[in-house]
């Protein structure tokens, strides 16, 4: 059975206590001359050991649980860097074929299946609860918008559109132009600035990221998760690195296409 660590205190304590003032007992015992001088003398001598092995125990003990959480941890970290190789090692093998693809139909089929990828990857290594990665992708015309294209992850769809000239709209073009990120741990308490909270989107925590190429936006990718925390901000720097890599694929070939983007 595994006591708590509270309880092992509580025990460790008490037991050096005891120890300690049955030493001194049998110290004073012992001091006269009788017949059971021997017998304290020996409990003197147990009590005295007793109470320098159980210290001595818990330090081994906590020395053997501080060495085994330092494996896992490694071991951990070990794992995690080969969970985002693999996920990352399609995707770049996916922009070598966009980059050495033989004309514009496949190259743009190409451009396409590199979405799910980064989406697959995004809201599955990411360990949230029912995390869903949107792509919301960038629409040219007298006003600009951003408007849901293709997610992965839990099953309801994002129906967001981010208009220019609204609240929402403006504070995330204004994340594209200063190549930032929108970030909450609980949109509930603390919304990015313009966003409604989980009442209208059903999510807790959130994070966006601009899907730009150079000074060319594509549009941007958001991850969200139904618990507070879920999404956290050391998943910013890998968001943000499959957002690059998206923005990438997106950006192949579409100069030569006559693809026109919005630049900022």
């Amino acid at each position: 059975m595994r006591i708590p660590p509270r309880g092992r205190l509580y025990i460790t304590t008490t037991v050096g206590v005891v120890c300690v003032a049955l030493v001194a007992i049998s110290g004073a015992e012992a001091s006269d001359d009788g017949p059971w001088k021997p017998w304290w003398i020996m409990l003197g001598v147990v009590m005295s050991v007793v109470g320098a092995a159980v210290p001595g125990y818990e330090q081994i003990r906590k020395e053997r649980q501080r060495k085994t959480a330092e494996q896992e941890a490694i071991e951990a970290a070990v794992e995690m860097r080969v969970t985002i190789n693999d996920a990352l090692d399609p995707i770049v093998r996916q922009l070598g074929r966009i980059a050495t693809a033989a004309n514009r139909q496949e190259r743009g089929n190409l451009r396409e299946a590199t979405v799910p990828m980064v989406l697959d990857s995004a809201a599955h290594l990411i360990k949230g609860r029912r995390v869903r990665a949107c792509l919301f992708r960038l629409e040219d015309g007298a006003t600009k918008r951003l408007v849901p294209s293709q997610y992965a992850g839990r099953a309801d769809a994002p129906v967001t559109v981010f208009t220019e000239g609204t609240a929402e709209g403006d504070s995330v073009f204004a994340m594209i132009r200063d190549n930032e990120h929108a970030y909450s741990a609980d949109v509930d308490r603390d919304p990015p600035p313009g966003w409604r909270g989980s009442a209208g989107h059903g999510y807790r925590s959130f994070l966006a990221v601009p899907v730009v190429a150079g000074h060319t936006p594509y549009g941007i990718l958001t991850v969200d998760a139904m618990n507070v925390g879920g999404v956290s901000r050391s998943d910013v720097p890998f968001v943000r690195l499959l957002a690059g890599l998206l923005a990438d694929a997106l950006a192949y070939g579409t100069n030569e296409e006559g693809i026109r983007r919005l630049v900022r």
